[in-house]
């Protein structure tokens, strides 16, 4: 939404945010100051059916300077070093985690922070020569990331196969208890070795990373060369996101009487409007912002314009199901209804339809096509209270373990830049890892993109597709500034969408 200057003032004014939170939020004010009909071209059309929340763009910003998300190469680094830097190659650990170190804080993102700090243990196994000294370094290195990048969409990615620093790396973030790095495992039960799966599926559950990916589904849509970033968000390595723009479905649904009208009318409308922009955001960034031709990332190769795509995404499946079920009388909901699934279906058909008849601009990597995403969620006005994230299950509605994995499968097709579902799970797993991992397996065999679990009774707890303490979030409900601003974003998930009360999955629920 366009910003005012009294949003500065207020901002400025705030005592419940640091500094840092400060100079981010102003920016992004700054940002969003224009008016983007005048800026970018944007229709009335366009306009209304943002303010109407029928479209949201995340308070991205209009005057766009940088692209959201940035997934740099960092081998170039372990190879070249980085000239722009005065970096020359590393020739041992501590000079590849201090590089990196140093490289962090010059890659930028729609949060100000690094999104993305690559495949770690491929990047530093080359360096590890004695484990028990190198594991200090590294537990230093992830948890100097926790207290400068206070952020955790900050992503790091490990797997798919078993390294020494990979299992150092997991040590590591099993003691620290950190909400960053947000992490993920790239994994294939074909390359990644059982032991190393159990101990990925043991920190998963005692600290809620990593989530495990289903690796060879997304090399198959987007190639080897790919990362997970920021909540779950897979895209092109060596290039990344320009902008993400979300519909909300159930806004939408609500609008409609019947399904022919969202599925054959509005739904396609508002989609095509939704792109338009986001043609006229990617047009100025490329064009316009001089980003591509001045950022060293670029020009020592860490990143490739032709690398990047648009993120198309949605929220609120489940409640535009619900509400299309309701107009015809049926008292069910999303996750427990034959109906409900079929409705949905025909509403992501639709939306894929429209999305790949859709001639992107500056999305090379991709064939030209933006990629649809299952966006996890946020609290920026009432109607994302309406929205429930991607097309999860509203939480209290939830089936069984295994009737939720075989009904939520078929919607991760839609989503090649990123979907996932989480399950909490009972302490009693922590003692049955190859359980763990055998649930993972069936569902990936189920065509699953993306998988998480985690205990419910942990201080840690991933609100959707990042983490937050819950000690924190209580701290910021009290007025208190906090360290993370994903604080702020896990309590308005949370009070939107109920997400510290998902189901609990025990053995019962398992064989339910």
């Amino acid at each position: 939404m366009q910003a005012t200057l009294q949003d500065i003032l207020d901002t400025v004014k705030s005592n419940g945010l640091t500094y840092q939170q400060k100079l981010m939020i102003i920016g992004n004010i700054a940002e969003r100051l224009f008016n983007p009909m005048d800026l970018l071209g944007y229709t009335q059309e366009e306009w209304d059916h943002i303010n109407n929340q029928m479209i949201c763009d995340l308070n991205e910003g209009y005057a766009i300077y940088r692209p959201r998300y940035i997934l740099p190469d960092y081998s170039v680094y372990i190879k070249k070093g980085c000239q722009f830097l005065d970096l020359p190659p590393p020739k041992d650990l501590d000079e590849a985690l201090d590089g990196l170190l140093i490289i962090y804080s010059h890659v930028p993102s729609i949060t100000t922070f690094p999104v993305y700090i690559g495949r770690l243990d491929e990047l530093l196994d080359p360096f590890i020569t004695n484990e028990e000294q190198d594991y200090i370094k590294i537990k230093r290195f992830l948890n100097h990331i926790d207290k400068t990048v206070p952020d955790s969409f900050c992503h790091a990615n490990i797997g798919p196969y078993d390294t020494k620093a990979g299992r150092l790396i997991l040590k590591a973030v099993i003691e620290l208890e950190n909400p960053t790095p947000n992490m993920t495992i790239r994994y294939d039960k074909n390359k990644t070795s059982r032991e190393f799966a159990e101990l990925a599926a043991k920190a998963c559950l005692l600290v809620s990373k990593p989530s495990f990916a289903n690796d060879a589904y997304y090399i198959s849509d987007l190639g080897e060369q790919y990362g997970v970033a920021s909540c779950y968000n897979a895209l092109p390595e060596c290039g990344g996101a320009y902008t993400l723009t979300r519909l909300r479905l159930g806004t939408i649904g609500r609008a409609c009487k019947t399904v022919d009208e969202m599925v054959n009318h509005l739904l396609p409308k508002v989609a095509k409007l939704a792109l338009s922009t986001m043609d006229k955001r990617h047009k100025f960034l490329v064009e316009q912002s001089n980003f591509f031709e001045t950022d060293f990332l670029v020009k020592e190769g860490f990143i490739e314009r032709t690398n990047f795509t648009g993120m198309f995404a949605i929220v609120g499946l489940a409640d535009a199901t619900n509400h299309l079920l309701k107009q015809e009388g049926l008292d069910e909901t999303f996750g427990k209804s034959k109906r409900g699934d079929e409705i949905a279906t025909q509403i992501m058909e639709k939306l894929r339809e429209v999305t790949n008849a859709h001639q992107g601009l500056y999305a090379e990597r991709t064939g030209n096509r933006y990629l649809l995403h299952a966006q996890v969620g946020a609290s920026m006005h009432e109607e994302d209270k309406a929205n429930a994230p991607a097309h999860r299950v509203r939480v209290g509605e939830e089936p069984t373990l295994l009737a939720h994995l075989k009904q939520s499968a078929p919607f991760h097709q839609y989503f090649p830049s990123g979907t996932g579902d989480l399950f909490a799970f009972d302490q009693t797993y922590v003692d049955h890892l190859d359980a763990v991992v055998d649930i993972i397996d069936g569902a990936f065999a189920l065509n699953y993109r993306y998988i998480t679990t985690y205990l419910k009774n942990t201080d840690l707890i991933r609100v959707t597709g990042y983490l937050v303490k819950k000690s924190e979030v209580e701290r910021f409900r009290k007025g208190e500034a906090v360290l993370r601003d994903t604080t702020w974003y896990g309590s308005g998930t949370d009070e939107c969408a109920n997400v510290f009360d998902r189901q609990l999955r025990d053995e019962q629920d398992v064989k339910g």
